[in-house]
């Protein structure tokens, strides 16, 4: 059994992520949008995100594979797409649980601009600047953490750990 420290209580994720449906809202005063989940990950972050944002919007999910274990394995899979019809001339809020190499939100942001959205913003709770190797900077970022293994909150080690209500790191 792996022993597993807290990094970010659920306080703080509470706070951050009101900080970000605010800032979502003032950006797109007026405006839908869409909210597109990145499975499995991002669920939870995106239905929190969604509950605290005080605007009409959408939810649509799509879903890819880089993982296995601990590794990305550098290869992105996409097993659930979005359909264009949802996306097309929408503004469009991806939102993922962590970024490390890049490659993963770098694949989704140019798969989504060919259907044709009216905007594309990216939104990530985690971001692991340490690991990455393609050039991606986010535009609504919860944290900046070190290069470390999270759980948690959506996170998962070989699909345990997601239900944990905090972030957290495997202690070695």
């Amino acid at each position: 059994m792996e022993k597993i420290e807290v990094m970010i209580s659920e306080l703080e994720l509470d706070k951050r992520i009101q900080e970000i449906a605010s800032q979502i809202k003032k950006d797109f005063e007026g405006e839908e949008v869409v909210f597109c989940s990145v499975l499995k990950g991002a669920i939870f972050f995106t239905v929190d995100l969604m509950k605290k944002y005080d605007g009409i919007c959408e939810l649509d999910c799509v879903r890819v594979s880089s993982y296995e274990g601990e590794n990305s394995t550098g290869n992105i899979t996409l097993k659930i797409p979005l359909k264009k019809e949802h996306v097309e001339g929408k503004n469009l809020i991806l939102v993922e649980d962590i970024v490390d190499t890049g490659r993963t939100f770098d694949y989704l942001v140019k798969y989504v601009k060919e259907l044709n959205p009216k905007a594309v913003k990216t939104c990530v709770l985690l971001d692991k600047k340490a690991r990455r190797v393609v050039p991606f900077e986010a535009d609504y970022v919860g944290f900046s953490i070190d290069d470390l293994f999270v759980v948690g909150y959506g996170l998962d080690y070989n699909e345990k750990y997601r239900n944990l209500p905090y972030i957290g790191y495997v202690k070695n």
